[in-house]
């Protein structure tokens, strides 16, 4: 079947006309009348009724016209995603927090690589709050951040959240009760957790505040890799994606019974000439999120 073919179909079926229709197509009348021809033959089926000096659509005609426009709408969005690759050159300035950096940005940067070989990525990494407001001013394309971004001619994309953890060094894991740990188990320890009002940050405090604790000690870092070297010092109980690609065999995950609520991650990207290619990588990210969320849970 010839999708040609079927833009004249909804061509002739929209103006009621096969003159019409083929001043629109700039083709004679006698091609448009040729297509029509090969459809009918093609579907066994008469299309429009030609009585009276009047183009109308058949009953026939009128099934195949809602499916025409699907299958004529389906190979647009086909064209134009895979125009993207061709398109995909030149620079993408990617904004990005440290903790998608030691996850599964490694996956990200392979699949984008595949996907667009051309494709150069200028990659920032910062707190949200700093990558918002670069973002803001037009300083980065897109982002990949917790929090989601609502905003006129901005687009925002969901990605599988990052489980978090609590972590400590072999000593004060040693040092703690076996078995499930509360919260007042570890009430006495310094905290390191991430930069100030943080998602991880203040779900540590509201976890404290239910037991009407405070952390003696609260360390905030904008560093994934500085958290990790603190707790390997044995310095404090951490806060930490799991599967992170910093984690070692001196860091002990702790058993512990509050557990830490998902890091919720977006991709936002701003809506323009380019807004395609950001979508497509957004699309990647989702998958990357994905299946590392599935390998920690493993």
């Amino acid at each position: 079947m010839n999708t040609r073919f079927l833009e004249t179909f909804l061509r002739v079926a929209s103006l009621g006309s096969f003159r019409a229709a083929a001043q629109q197509l700039n083709v004679s009348q006698a091609t448009v009348s040729s297509r029509i021809s090969s459809l009918e033959t093609e579907f066994s089926a008469q299309l429009f009724d030609r009585e009276h000096h009047e183009v109308r659509l058949t009953a026939a005609g009128t099934l195949m016209l809602e499916k025409a426009q699907r299958v004529i709408a389906a190979e647009a969005s086909l064209r134009e995603t895979m125009s993207i690759v061709t398109v995909g050159a030149g620079r993408v300035r990617l904004g990005l927090v440290s903790s998608v950096v030691h996850t599964w940005l490694g996956e990200l940067i392979s699949e984008i690589a595949t996907a667009f070989p051309k494709l150069e990525l200028e990659l920032t990494v910062e707190p949200t709050n700093s990558l918002a407001s670069q973002f803001e001013r037009g300083a980065l394309d897109l982002l990949i951040t917790t929090d989601e971004t609502q905003a006129e001619m901005v687009s925002t994309m969901p990605l599988p959240p990052l489980q978090l953890a609590w972590f400590t060094s072999e000593a004060l894991a040693a040092s703690l009760p076996s078995g499930v740990l509360t919260i007042p188990d570890i009430a006495d320890l310094p905290l390191i957790t991430f930069t100030r009002k943080s998602r991880p940050y203040l779900s540590t405090l509201e976890l404290f505040n239910a037991h009407h604790l405070r952390p003696p000690v609260l360390h905030c870092v904008t560093s994934l890799a500085a958290i990790v070297r603190l707790t390997e010092r044995g310095l404090g109980v951490a806060t930490l994606p799991c599967g992170s690609d910093l984690e070692s065999r001196t860091l002990v995950r702790l058993n512990l019974e509050a557990q830490l609520p998902d890091l919720p991650l977006y991709c936002t990207w701003h809506q323009t000439s380019d807004a395609e290619l950001y979508r497509a990588i957004s699309e990647l990210a989702v998958a990357c999120a994905k299946a590392h969320g599935v390998a920690t849970t493993l």
